[in-house]
C-alpha cells in the first residue's frame, strides 16, 4: 500500500478528536437481543455527539439544516444521491441540500450504502439476520428483511460482526430520512474493500432494488486534509486547492464518470473515505438503464465552518434525477406526437410525458427482476389517462425492432395498458430474447394509442399511412400498425400480402373471404 495512503487510513481509524468533523467514532454496543429473528434493535451509537440526543431537539436540528440549505428546485424526480456523514454542526447544511428534495411519501424503502471506518474486510456487510431495526432518538427504522435476505444469497454479501456497531456513516442519515419521509424500510449496507473489477457484480445484485419507490444513497465525506489526517498534499493556496479537488471529484460523480473518478482517486490519493460506496452507487446507476441527470446540490469544507484550514474535511451533496419525467419548455418537448389520421385522445404535453415516463420506468423495473408491485403513486394520472384505451408499445434498438406487443381492444385504462404492454414488449415477445437491464438506455420507445376499431366493406377504404389494418379469415388473424407500411415502403397489395403471410396464410389469401378492419393511432416518441 502507498505509504501516504496507509498514514491517512491509520489516522481515520485512530484520531477520536476529529470524529465530528469527518471520520472516526466510538459508540455503545447494539441494542439488546429479544430472542426471535428480527427482534433486535441497533441502538444509536453517536446520538448526542454527531447530532442532538433528544427527539424534539433533533427534529428541530434537521429542519433547521434543511431550511438553511435552501434546496434549489429539483430538475426531476430524485432517485439517488451522495450525502456527507460528519457531525451535523459541520456537514448538516450540506446534507440538507439533498434531503430538502426528499418528498414525504415518495419512497417506501431507502438503501444506504455506508462504509466501515473501524473494521477491515472484503465485500459488503449486511445486518445480522436477527436485527430488525435501527433506532435513533426519533424512533425505530425497520430493516427490509426480504431485501437483505435476497442479498445474502449473492457472492460477496456477508455479515461482519461489529462492522456497524459504532459506525456513523449510515446512522447519521437516518434522522434526516425520518423527518423528511416518516415511515420507510431500510436496507443498511456497510462496505469494506471492493476491487474495481468487482464493482459490476455487486452493482448487478443491487439493481433489482432500484425501483420507483426506492431511494439509494451513498455516504461519504471528501478530502480529509491536514496533520490530523496524515495528508498534506499542498501547503500553499490550501482553500483554493481543496475546492479544486472537491469540484473535480463531485463533478465526475455527478456526470457518472466512473472511470474518471477512479483515475482522480489513484492519481491524487484523495482521501475520500466513502469512495467505495460512491463507486458502487455510480455502477448501480449506470447499470440501471435510467436516463439520469446528476447535479451537485451543495459543497463546502469544515474549514469554512470553523475558519481554520490547518485541518479540514470537504463535503458535497449530489442528487441524481430522472430526466424521463422532465419537461423542459425552454428546450422544447421531449415527446412528440404523430397522428396517422384525424383521431386523437387529445392529451396535454404533461400527460404525454407522464405516459412515456411510465413506459420507461416500467422497462427499468421489469428488466431488473420485476421485484414487488409497480407503483403508480409517483405519477400524475389524469382522468384522460384513466380512460379505457388500446395501446401498443414498440421497442427499437439502433433502429432495429427489439420488441412490440399491444392490445387491439381497450382491455385496461390507458396508463395501465401502457405499463402492461411495456412489460410484454420487453419480456414476452416470442421473436426476441428478453431485454436486459443494460439495454434499456439504448432503446427507442414508441407508445401507440389506438382509436376504436371499425370494419370496412372494401379494401378500397384502407389508406396506407392513415390506417392500421387487421385481416381476419376463419381463425387466422394478423395486424399491422399504421406506420409499418410507411416504414417498409409498401403499397397496399404488398402490405396485405405481407399481412397474410404474418397470419400464416398464403400471400394472396387476403383477396377473397377476408374481413378487413381498420383503426387510427397516435404514436408518442422521444425527439
Amino acid at each position: 500500500m502507498n505509504l501516504r495512503r496507509a498514514r491517512w487510513i491509520w489516522a481515520l481509524m485512530s484520531v477520536p478528536a476529529v470524529l465530528l468533523v469527518g471520520c472516526g467514532a466510538e459508540g455503545p454496543m447494539p441494542g439488546r437481543a429479544d430472542g426471535g429473528r428480527g427482534t433486535r434493535v441497533r441502538a444509536p451509537a453517536v446520538a448526542g455527539r454527531f447530532y442532538e440526543g433528544t427527539a424534539s431537539a433533533l427534529r428541530a436540528e434537521v429542519a433547521g439544516y434543511v431550511a438553511k440549505a435552501k434546496p434549489a428546485p429539483a430538475p426531476g424526480r430524485l432517485l439517488a444521491g451522495v450525502v456527507p456523514h460528519a457531525g451535523y454542526p459541520y456537514s448538516g447544511r450540506c446534507a440538507g441540500g439533498l434531503y430538502g428534495l426528499v418528498e414525504p411519501g415518495r419512497y417506501e424503502r431507502v438503501v444506504v450504502i455506508g462504509l466501515s471506518h473501524g473494521s477491515r474486510f472484503r465485500g459488503i456487510s449486511l445486518p445480522a439476520a436477527d436485527l430488525g431495526a435501527y433506532a435513533t432518538p426519533l424512533g425505530k427504522v425497520p430493516i427490509d428483511m426480504a431485501a437483505c435476505d435476497a442479498l445474502r444469497a449473492k457472492s460477496g454479501f456477508v455479515h461482519i460482526s461489529g462492522a456497524d456497531r459504532a459506525e456513523h456513516s449510515l446512522e447519521v442519515q437516518l434522522p434526516f430520512l425520518q423527518v423528511r419521509l416518516g415511515a420507510f424500510r431500510l436496507v443498511p449496507l456497510v462496505c469494506g474493500y471492493i476491487a474495481e473489477t468487482e464493482l459490476a457484480a455487486f452493482a448487478e445484485a443491487l439493481v433489482p432494488l432500484f425501483d420507483a419507490r426506492t431511494l439509494v444513497l451513498a455516504s461519504t465525506d471528501f478530502t480529509h486534509y491536514g496533520p490530523n489526517y496524515g495528508f498534506v498534499p499542498f501547503r500553499q493556496d490550501v482553500r483554493q486547492s481543496l475546492y479544486r479537488w472537491l469540484d473535480k471529484a463531485s463533478g465526475l460523480i455527478a456526470g457518472l464518470d466512473l472511470a474518471g473518478f477512479q483515475t482522480h482517486c489513484r492519481q491524487t490519493h484523495d482521501t475520500i473515505c466513502g469512495r467505495v460506496p460512491v463507486q458502487l452507487l455510480m455502477a448501480v446507476l449506470k447499470q440501471s438503464g435510467r436516463r439520469l441527470e446528476g447535479r451537485v446540490l451543495a459543497r463546502y469544507t469544515s474549514a469554512d465552518v470553523v475558519g481554520d484550514y490547518q485541518n479540514s474535511v470537504s463535503y458535497a451533496a449530489i442528487g441524481f434525477f430522472d430526466t424521463a419525467a422532465k419537461l423542459s419548455r425552454e428546450e422544447g418537448l421531449m415527446i412528440q406526437e404523430h397522428r396517422s389520421g384525424e383521431w386523437s385522445p387529445e392529451l396535454t404535453d404533461e400527460e404525454k410525458q407522464t405516459l412515456f415516463a411510465i413506459a420507461r420506468d416500467t422497462l427499468v423495473w421489469c428488466t431488473a427482476g420485476n421485484r414487488g408491485q409497480f407503483s403508480f403513486d409517483a405519477y400524475a394520472v389524469t382522468p384522460k389517462m384513466q380512460q379505457m384505451c388500446a395501446t401498443f408499445v414498440t421497442l427499437k434498438k439502433h433502429g432495429m425492432l427489439r420488441g412490440c406487443i399491444g392490445s387491439l381492444e381497450p382491455e385496461a385504462q390507458m396508463y395501465k395498458s401502457v405499463h402492461r404492454n411495456a412489460v410484454n414488449a420487453a419480456l414476452r415477445d416470442p421473436r426476441f430474447p428478453q431485454v436486459r437491464p443494460d439495454e434499456v438506455a439504448d432503446l427507442e420507445i414508441h407508445v401507440s394509442l389506438l382509436s376504436p376499431i371499425r370494419t370496412i366493406p372494401s379494401i378500397d377504404e384502407f389508406t396506407i399511412g392513415q390506417h392500421g389494418i387487421i385481416i381476419v379469415k376463419g381463425t387466422d388473424r394478423a395486424v399491422y400498425l399504421p406506420e409499418v407500411a410507411v416504414e417498409q415502403g409498401w403499397n397496399k397489395e404488398q402490405t396485405l400480402s405481407s399481412l397474410s403471410m404474418k397470419a400464416g396464410m398464403h400471400r394472396d389469401a387476403w383477396r377473397e373471404g377476408t374481413t378487413y378492419k381498420v383503426y387510427e393511432s397516435v404514436v408518442l416518441e422521444e425527439k
